[in-house]
């Protein structure tokens, strides 16, 4: 029995698996608010588009063009969010200039969304 729950619990430990960037952007992220719309680790999307099992695909953009959900697409979608919005009715993101969030935060984050799939 103790076998199996030490199991359970290393593969539930996702934070365990991230690299150094990858755990100051999954913070950054929580700090932020934007796990708490976009989930993550083992939360579910909320508010907006969920990150979980998003990286490395084809999006859909409201404008009916697609992208791929890759570091450039998080680094416009987080500077300037209306540039790109997905499809879907999704309450507008806030803007993060670099003085909100410097560019080795953003960097972080998207090692952290990378990371997480």
């Amino acid at each position: 029995m103790t076998a199996v729950v030490a199991f359970v619990a290393c593969g539930s430990d996702s934070a365990a698996e991230l690299s150094a960037p990858g755990e100051r952007g999954r913070q950054l992220s929580t700090d932020l608010g934007c796990a708490g719309c976009h989930g993550g680790d083992d939360r579910e999307a909320t508010i907006g588009p969920d990150w979980t099992g998003s990286w490395g695909t084809e999006i859909e953009l409201d404008d009916g063009s697609t992208a791929t959900f890759d570091a450039l697409y998080v680094e416009r979608s987080v500077r300037s969010p209306d540039a790109q919005r997905r499809t879907g009715d999704w309450i507008r993101m806030p803007e993060y200039r670099a003085d909100q969030l410097t560019d080795d935060e953003l960097a972080d984050i998207v090692v952290y969304l990378e990371e997480l799939g």
